[in-house]
């Protein structure tokens, strides 16, 4: 890439130098040094192409170095992240994290639930200097679109401090009915533990409350219920512990919007990670999920969220395990924990709140923190640098500021141009082979982010292309490779600006980004030689390591997540469009250098259609699933007075288990009938309750009284207009209300204005005979699990 160091360089780049003769005519009196060129006779003819462009050993040799850059940035941002071994607290911390998988499925409210709770009580009350109360509380909480009607079991724990000022730290003991929650949430609780024991020893200005919660996986009612106990009345800030995946460091995702005290904290840890990119995700709405931050957050309270990401395969599923928690991880669980503990509750400022900053590590060994006010400001800034840069290079460099404006318009384009390639490329996949990303991630990586950078390039590449044929022969001619980089760098400067405006959190790459643009552009104009190259080649370095960091966040936690969406279309083409985060910021630091490269070797257009042949055909030959990478396929027994049983198969993303085959499979292999996509079954005796229904009339409340039972959840949906419960309207004529943990009977009153349709659902873990032979009859690209669905309906128009 010497070239793009010296004026030498670029005469032989077809990138506007003219010949001696010409040059001298043009240019006389201009003195060399200004114009940054050497004279074009020093240029040697190995180093030339055909008609004076570049050779095809600049494009092989641009590129391979580029090439090399981004494997070292993408291999850095894996490896910087590995968490080291498990120390004595980590092997502790799984040690009990196998006593609670050993338990199955722990459901809120249930048996197992309690002897978890027993497990983490006694494990806290050998720890010297806490106190440990066992609270039980019963209430309802408005959960998004839901009311919840509970009653819950929570363990507390307490450390004193000089102050009454509390900091609550909380994971939550219970799991999804999906599987035993080895990593979700069982190793933050064995992390916990240990955690404690370690603060006990140490003097806290502040009071430290350990939380360990008997109610999450269902309408975050463990939470909901601490509010109610007496020591919520000093907790100032909080620590949640999550996951949504079973390895890797924990990472933060989410911070209020005034916690920029505790973000700063958070640098402290030995291995800080985190990332704007998830906060950014939920306040947006893309992700379908929330934590019990939500509801200490309504009380006022400034807190964290930290969770393990990687490998989220296993989360929610029978799989989540402790064989399949990640080397390290609890270690580094516990001694973040420990390490943003103590800071807190020691002495650190956190008296008045700050706003809540953007935020990213740095290979996990810096912290960076980026004011809003600040950026905005700064992004302004930068355009006025880059104005000043922009005039001055264009006197130096004898370029137009028109073609300048226009290199910029083309980057620009980039965006819907890399829009438009996900969608057609994603398209495509579906047809060759949908969902082949699931288990085999790197396909995003070796195919649908390198023909999605290449159409973020085109406009460029094109514009350039035309630039080259209309220019007559012997021609004064521009350099190009200077012109994309002024350019590229107001596309990136633009864009930086309108996501900082627009709060657009992950847009720190294109603020970063502009910075060493501006750095790079006048590192050009100040020093000599070939040492003008050196500040943008480090700077595209630097650049490549945050996008290869955000590139591997961003997919680690998309392509297990999107897998599992209920869609009714497959996800190729919103995950090729999710590439585009990545694929226009690279493509903005790639086009000064695609340019420099020249007019790339003949046939290079078959050679790249071939290579999206080959990629839709390696699509459509793997298989959207492994054992690794399973299919969550859930089989639901139904169950109600007046209808035979089935079972019902269903999977979450496009790909159902009536389209793979996998009902008429199983009814092959275990003799059940297939019927209308679902599988005849035997019923079950089920401790389920009986359920009543009273009202005076159509529009009067009704009353829906459920008897003792054993359900793990009741769900009751009613339809119909003006609904509303606990006085508290529903909106979309639909309300759902959730019954957990009232065993002994529980009575849900509903005003509407009209008639309306009432189901209830009484869930049950146990299932019978024959959903056990369907359950182990799947595949074993499959991981599934079962349950029992006993349900009433009840309309206007029945007795």
């Amino acid at each position: 890439m010497s070239a793009l160091k010296s004026g030498a360089d670029e005469s032989g780049a077809d990138e506007g130098v003219r010949d001696g003769a010409d040059a001298r005519s043009v240019r006389a009196g201009v003195d060399t040094a200004r114009s940054g060129r050497d004279d074009v006779s020093r240029e040697t003819p190995r180093r030339v192409g055909v008609a004076g462009r570049p050779g095809p050993g600049r494009f092989a040799a641009t590129w391979a170095v580029l090439g090399l850059l981004l494997v070292v940035a993408f291999g850095l941002a894996h490896w910087a992240t590995r968490p080291a071994p498990d120390g004595e607290a980590g092997r502790a911390a799984l040690a009990t994290t196998q006593r609670l998988e050993d338990l199955g499925p722990h459901v809120a409210a249930s048996p197992q639930v309690a002897e978890a709770l027993d497990i983490v009580a006694g494990e806290l009350k050998a720890v010297p200097g806490l106190e440990v109360e066992r609270q039980r509380a019963s209430g309802s909480y408005r959960f998004h679109d839901r009311a919840v009607d509970y009653s819950v079991e929570n363990v507390i724990a307490r450390q004193p401090g000089d102050s009454d000022d509390a900091l609550l730290v909380n994971v939550h003991v219970d799991s999804a009915m999906e599987g035993p929650g080895a990593a979700d949430d069982g190793v933050n609780v064995g992390a916990l533990i240990q955690a404690a024991r370690q603060l006990a020893g140490q003097d806290h200005h502040r009071t430290v409350i350990y939380l360990f919660n008997g109610g999450e996986e269902v309408g975050l009612t463990g939470a909901d219920a601490f509010t109610r106990h007496p020591w919520a009345a000093d907790v100032r800030w909080f620590l949640n512990l999550e996951a949504v995946g079973s390895g890797g460091l924990p990472i933060l995702f989410q911070a209020g919007e005034d916690d920029g005290r505790l973000i700063e904290l958070a640098g402290n840890t030995e291995r800080p990670y985190g990332s704007v990119l998830g906060q950014w995700l939920f306040q947006a709405g893309l992700i379908n999920s929330d934590t019990d931050s939500r509801v200490w957050r309504a009380q006022g309270w400034s807190g964290l969220d930290y969770a393990l990401f990687e490998d989220g395969y296993r989360y929610h599923t029978p799989n989540d395990r402790v064989v399949g928690i990640g080397s390290g991880s609890a270690q580094a669980v516990t001694d973040m924990t420990v390490r943003f503990a103590t800071d807190v509750a020691g002495t650190a400022d956190l008296g008045e709140r700050k706003p809540a900053p953007y935020y990213f590590d740095v290979l996990s060994r810096g912290w960076v923190t980026l004011d809003p006010l600040q950026m905005r400001i700064g992004t302004l800034g930068l355009l006025l640098a880059l104005a000043a840069l922009t005039w001055r290079a264009c006197r130096v460099w004898d370029l137009r500021t028109g073609r300048v404006a226009a290199t910029a318009g083309a980057a620009l384009l980039g965006l819907p141009a890399a829009v438009v390639t996900g969608v057609a490329l994603g398209a495509a996949q579906s047809l060759a082979g949908p969902h082949s990303w699931f288990a085999h991630p790197w396909l995003v990586h070796a195919v649908t982010l390198p023909l999605v950078v290449l159409g973020a390039l085109a406009p460029q590449l094109l514009l350039e292309r035309r630039r080259r044929r209309r220019a007559p022969d012997g021609a004064p001619r521009r350099p190009a490779a200077r012109t994309a980089l002024l350019g590229n760098a107001w596309a990136v400067a633009l864009l930086g600006a309108v996501t900082a405006w627009l709060g657009i959190g992950p847009g720190y790459l294109l603020w970063i980004a502009s910075a060493l643009l501006v750095v790079s552009i006048t590192g050009f104009l100040v020093l000599p030689g070939r040492w003008r190259a050196v500040p943008l080649v480090v700077s595209a370095f630097v650049s490549f390591v945050l996008i290869a960091q955000f590139t591997r966040n961003l997919f680690e936690l998309a392509v297990p997540m999107m897998g599992r969406l209920p869609t009714a279309i497959p996800l190729d083409a919103a995950l090729a469009v999710a590439s585009v985060l990545v694929a226009v910021p690279l493509a903005l630091i790639l086009a000064p250098f695609a340019v420099y490269a020249g007019r790339p070797p003949r046939r290079t257009g078959l050679v790249l259609a071939a290579y999206t042949v080959c990629g839709l055909l390696v699509v459509g030959l793997t298989s959207p699933y492994d054992s690794a990478h399973p299919k969550l396929v859930e089989l639901f027994q139904e169950q109600t007075d007046a209808e035979d049983a089935r079972i019902v198969l269903e999977g979450r993303d496009y790909l159902t288990p009536q389209k793979l085959g996998v009902v008429d499979q199983v009814a092959r292999d275990t003799g059940l009938r297939a019927h209308d996509g679902a599988l005849t079954a035997r019923k079950v005796s089920i401790p389920e309750g009986t359920v009543s229904f009273a009202t005076a009339g159509t529009t009067a409340p009704v009353r829906i009284t459920l008897g003792a039972n054993r359900a793990e959840l009741i769900r009751i949906t009613v339809t119909g207009p003006g609904l509303s419960v606990g006085g508290r309207p529903f909106d979309g004529g639909e309300a759902v209300i959730d019954v957990v943990g009232r065993f002994d009977g529980h009575t849900v009153t509903v005003t509407r204005s009209g008639p309306v349709e009432i189901q209830v659902d009484q869930v049950f873990l146990q299932t019978g005979e024959d959903a056990k032979r369907a359950l182990a009859a799947l595949p074993e690209w499959t991981v599934g699990h079962a349950q029992t669905v006993v349900q009433r309906r009840w309309a206007d128009d029945r007795s």
